[in-house]
């Protein structure tokens, strides 16, 4: 008997609620922006890359070399240009690559690889990097940790955060 005059009432509970839905004092409910945390965060990330472009700047001065800086704040510097094609957002070419820390540390050396745009996720800066050069181009990369192997470095030869230095030659033409 008691569950049919609570059921009985929920009709009316209802109605009541919509009509005071017009006269609430409660303000709409707003998308909530970023925590504290991920703003303080987007700050010392944007600290870290000002700290970054200057090392890799004042570097570049020393050695007197003409770099080009990208937006996404990687350098390029062509040594040789090749005769082969035109390298696109989704070929495959084969490199062949001497990596070294900033100063001049080499990690690896004659690496020999295939590497396929825009399909694997190591060294984001050799996807934007290689763009538009061409089969038998030979190139100098500075790429910020970022651009490179980020905050955990490799775990053998690079370590956390590292700047690197690329000298890349582009041994075969892309292909499609």
């Amino acid at each position: 008997m008691n569950c049919r005059i609570r059921y009985s009432l929920l009709p009316a509970i209802v109605i009541a609620l919509l009509s005071c839905e017009g006269r609430s004092s409660r303000q709409p409910v707003q998308a909530a922006g970023p925590s504290p945390e991920k703003e303080m965060l987007a700050v010392v990330n944007r600290q870290l890359a000002a700290k970054d472009k200057d090392i890799i700047e004042a570097f570049i001065r020393r050695k007197g070399w003409a770099m080009e800086a990208d937006s996404e704040g990687f350098y390029r510097m062509l040594l040789q240009r090749g005769k082969g094609a035109v390298i696109t957002a989704n070929s495959t070419v084969e490199l062949r690559c001497d990596v070294y820390l900033l100063d001049g540390t080499p990690c690896y050396l004659q690496q020999t690889r295939v590497f396929q745009l825009n399909n694997t996720a190591e060294i984001a800066g050799l996807h934007k990097g290689l763009l538009n050069l061409h089969g038998g181009d030979k190139v100098r990369f500075i790429f910020p940790p970022h651009m490179a192997y980020g905050l955990p470095g490799d775990r053998d030869k690079i370590p956390p955060r590292a700047i690197v230095r690329m000298e890349v030659e582009i041994i075969s033409p892309p292909a499609p």
